[in-house]
């Protein structure tokens, strides 16, 4: 039987944003720029990644804004950015005996981060600067400055930048059990069938440690092999925060997601970063 693939995720859905230059084009000052050509080149070339974009919190002051990633609503694909998520890889003959040593979440290690097996996946953030600044028009008069004036001009970072939470090892507790009833012989020692697995994962917002609140979830997944017909089953319960976005994704089907944007969360916040939401679901479609 093949390897069963699971995977959770944290994203924030790209439409949650807007592109960087929609920020700025119905500004008040926008088409007085003195540079303004300069300034929406340097926007486009932003733009142009990929990404959508939305105000930091503090933006009035610190003039920054983060990225979205690039993805939507029930994204099939495994390889897209994310806020944090965890890959596991299930052998379906391992089920009833299963340890840590089986490898079950994979993950590739980050250059200077920790990652690496039994690891969480905390993508990368992005982060630019960028607004309009007014700039005063002085005269020296040889003894004081003078302002006559003022003009407008965009600022604009020259590239996007980017860091990445620690890929912390994850907190993983594996149980083997049997729980399912069979007809069987007196005396007959029977096989474990039942394997459970829990899981919680936590990153920061690397741009803002250790102020803001952390992405969190923590997860149960529970896998049912019949000994008798040899028939599979997964039950997963567990919670995650109110934003950002989140999918469960069994063998490419979606069989769990949260849209932050049903609840009225267009962003990240305090509120919503310290929320649950809990789920429950029954015997996801292999």
């Amino acid at each position: 039987m093949n390897p069963i693939s699971i995977k959770f995720q944290a994203f924030i859905p790209k439409s949650l944003g807007k592109p960087l230059l929609s920020y700025f084009q119905n500004s008040e000052h926008f088409n007085s720029l003195t540079n303004k050509e300069e300034f929406i080149r340097k926007i486009r070339n932003i733009d142009a990644k990929g990404f959508t974009w939305l105000p930091e919190p503090g933006n009035s002051f610190s003039h920054k804004y983060f990225a979205t990633d690039k993805v939507e609503m029930h994204h099939h694909h495994s390889e897209h950015s994310t806020r944090l998520a965890i890959q596991m890889e299930i052998n379906p003959a391992k089920i009833g005996n299963m340890t840590r040593m089986d490898g079950i979440i994979k993950h590739d290690k980050h250059k200077f981060k920790y990652g690496g097996l039994n690891s969480q996946h905390s993508g990368l953030s992005h982060q630019v600067c960028a607004y309009i600044k007014k700039v005063p028009e002085l005269v020296d008069t040889g003894s004081v400055f003078i302002e006559t004036g003022h003009h407008y001009v965009g600022v604009c970072s020259d590239t996007i930048s980017h860091d990445r939470s620690d890929e912390l090892p994850l907190n993983i507790d594996i149980q083997n059990s049997l729980s399912g009833m069979y007809f069987h012989e007196s005396g007959t020692v029977l096989k474990n069938d039942t394997t459970t697995i829990k899981v919680s994962a936590s990153a920061g917002y690397p741009y803002a440690e250790p102020w803001s609140p952390n992405i969190d979830f923590e997860l149960e997944f529970i896998f049912y092999k019949n000994l008798a017909n040899k028939s599979l089953s997964i039950s997963v319960k567990g919670f995650h925060d109110s934003f950002p976005a989140y999918e469960l994704i069994v063998n490419r089907n979606v069989a769990y997601s949260h849209n932050p944007s049903h609840y009225g969360h267009t962003g990240p916040g305090f509120t919503n970063l310290n929320t649950r939401k809990y789920f429950n679901v029954n015997n996801c479609s292999l």
